[in-house]
């Protein structure tokens, strides 16, 4: 009786040994068929025998990949696309109205100078203004630069006209004694030649007839002027309302 149930328990054992070497060798012969992409090695210890096998690890010794084994692969090519066309009415619709397929204006940039202040931005880089008929201006300089008077003195009787050029701190700037610009006529005759830095310019006036002299009216006389620097500019008397000084330049 003894006997009967140890051959049944060693038979038992036998058969659960079979069983375990066939999963054993199914295991490892399904991680033998990719054997480039193993590196780790694992001991699996499954009575009554022992087997090694290895497993992928992810993170190699030193960082470094096997590119022939791992590649980063890139998308091919469609082979003969479709492209739609773009349809008949937005073709006329740029044809008509090119403005709503272009960036507007205020989206460009408007001043390329490093650094700029807002009043630079806001104005352009080449500016003018002009004082018509009597009256004062003032400009401030916002980058040094040259800038242009433009002067028409037109009248009958006493009039005047001045330009003056003041430093950052309120003083004015001298030219030989005098201002910037002056130009004073006493009437609409007598030669009184305007005054550009202290000097006096004959060819501002020119004689009509005898005894009888008139301004030019394509006067133009052109400074340097610095950063912070302040223009005044100044028509009184009984200058006609067609007279002027116009400023122009870079500077403003």
């Amino acid at each position: 009786m003894i006997s009967q149930r140890f051959s049944t328990e060693k038979g038992l054992t036998l058969k659960s040994g079979h069983k375990a070497a066939l999963t054993l060798l199914l295991f490892v012969a399904g991680f033998m068929v990719l054997p480039e992409l193993f590196a780790a090695k694992i001991e699996f210890d499954i009575f009554p025998a022992t087997t090694t096998f290895n497993v992928e690890r992810l993170n190699p010794e030193g960082g470094a990949v096997d590119l022939e084994s791992s590649q980063q692969t890139s998308a091919s090519e469609v082979p003969n696309p479709n492209v739609t066309p773009v349809p008949g009415f937005i073709s006329t619709i740029a044809a008509e109205f090119p403005h709503i397929f272009t960036l507007p204006k205020s989206s460009q940039p408007v001043s390329s100078v490093p650094n700029a202040t807002i009043p630079e931005v806001m104005r352009p880089p080449f500016s003018e203004t002009a004082l018509e008929g009597k009256g004062e201006k003032e400009l401030v300089a916002l980058r040094d630069g040259q800038v242009t008077l433009k002067i028409l003195l037109s009248t009958y009787t006493d009039a005047s006209m001045e330009a003056h050029l003041y430093e950052a701190d309120g003083s004015e700037v001298w030219f030989k004694g005098s201002s910037l610009l002056s130009w004073h006529r006493l009437d609409d005759k007598t030669y009184t030649p305007l005054q550009f830095k202290g000097t006096a310019d004959p060819s501002s006036m020119q004689l009509a007839k005898a005894g009888d002299y008139s301004p030019k009216d394509d006067l133009s006389y052109s400074f340097d002027i610095k950063e912070g620097q302040k223009l005044v500019i100044k028509t009184s008397g009984n200058a006609e309302s067609k007279s002027y000084i116009k400023v122009s330049g870079s500077a403003f």
